[in-house]
């Protein structure tokens, strides 16, 4: 499967992102990827530390070279007055802006939403913090850790031993999607009313809205004559084989059945706890550990081979380093191994929705300030008022 290259459904809106790691800069990257145009304004001092995380040549991670793919590089001291000046006039400009600083900051520099809002009415305005604009947590700090352990995430993970963390930053890329949806939302709103909008999210209530429905499915149903069970992932697991794991789903009378052919054990047909679907699901975690031994002294791969062949649900819980080259995903392509001009050799992501009409060829990330006197000339400075700035330390245009 290729994507076919063309401008994207949001060829047209500009993104200006002012925030760093994950959260918001994987959203904006998400944009991007689907044809707008995306300008990340960095600080003049760090930028996003992003780029020093993780594997990395020439001063770019891998990490900060998949997640800043596709966007523009202005370096500037938005502190000073000068700074000020050009960021009023870039948002302007903007079709959406991003931030991600904690609440009251954004109206320190001069670009909370009234701020922008004077010049550009019609702004989609994305605020992204930790806890929210207010409440009891909202000028307290936050990162992915943070809010794993806060939402209930690292509780779940951890089941009834220590709390672990997801090694993945759920919190953030969960965040990412949710503000990126409600742009776009917010956006064909636009479109049919001519009304900017404000999006607001935190990273906690992301995550709780994302964690509510399954894992926290024992704390919805509150009357005390309901019938209250326990939480069905409490039970769930990989199932160990001789070589490996694999993740098996037998959910219906179909599948159970299949189960037992491929490894004759007519038996479970006849258990009664696992015969039919409801008494599979009241004795879901019997029906785990009943597989554990099925497939305890079978390799991995005969595993999946025979419950594929029987059509049951199956997958060999692949390592990191079988992912690249796994079948279905080098065909579909989400995958790539592309040439970086600054780090080399990296294996590339492309975002999971494909479009008929096409998606952009995302320009590499760039170093810190690559665009600067670029986008500073198409707000209209002159080469002079840019020599200016570069040489009061306002602005800085990457070598």
């Amino acid at each position: 499967m290729q994507d076919s290259k063309g401008p994207g459904p949001l060829d047209g809106i500009r993104v200006v992102e002012i925030a760093t790691f994950i959260a918001a800069p994987g959203g904006s990257h998400l944009l991007a990827s689907q044809g707008a145009e995306v300008i990340k304004v960095e600080d003049l001092v760090v930028g996003d530390p992003l780029r020093m995380f993780g594997s990395s040549r020439n001063g770019m991670s891998g990490w900060f070279a998949n997640l800043n793919a596709g966007k523009r590089s202005l370096c500037m001291d938005i502190a000073s007055e000068s700074g000020r000046e050009v960021m009023s006039d870039l948002l302007a400009t903007a079709d959406v802006f991003v931030q991600a600083y904690r609440p009251g900051v954004a109206e320190r520099l001069g670009i909370g939403e009234a701020d922008v809002r004077r010049r550009n009415p019609n702004i989609i305005y994305a605020s992204i913090s930790g806890f929210g604009r207010d409440g009891p947590y909202s000028r307290r700090p936050a990162y992915d850790a943070v809010i794993q352990a806060w939402s209930g995430i690292a509780a779940v993970q951890g089941g009834d031993g220590e709390p672990q963390f997801v090694k993945s930053f759920i919190p953030d890329k969960v965040t990412s999607l949710t503000w990126t949806q409600a742009v776009c939302a917010a956006l064909f709103d636009r479109e049919r009313t001519g009304r900017g909008e404000h999006v607001e999210l935190s990273l906690l209530d992301s995550a709780v809205s994302f964690m509510w429905p399954d894992s926290m499915m024992e704390q919805v149903v509150l009357a005390d004559d309901a019938d209250h069970r326990p939480n069905l992932l409490a039970d769930y697991r990989l199932l160990s084989c001789r070589d490996g794991y694999v993740a098996v789903m037998p959910l219906t009378d179909g599948h159970w059945k299949g189960v037992a052919d491929a490894f004759d054990r007519p038996d479970l047909l006849v258990d009664p706890r696992f015969a039919e679907a409801g008494p599979r699901a009241a004795h879901f975690g019997e029906m785990i550990d009943t597989l554990g031994e099925v497939v305890a002294d079978v390799d991995r791969d005969d595993v999946v081979d025979r419950l594929i062949a029987a059509d049951v649900p199956v997958a060999p819980a692949l390592r990191p380093e079988e992912i690249a080259t796994d079948a279905q995903v080098q065909h579909s392509g989400v995958i790539r191994e592309v040439d970086h001009p600054i780090v080399g050799p990296i294996r590339q992501h492309r975002p999971a929705a494909l479009f008929a009409g096409g998606v952009p060829e995302l320009r590499h990330a760039v170093e810190r300030g690559t665009d600067t006197e670029a986008i500073l000339t198409e707000l209209g400075r002159t080469p002079e008022t840019i020599a200016e700035l570069r040489a009061a330390g306002i602005v800085k245009q990457a070598p």
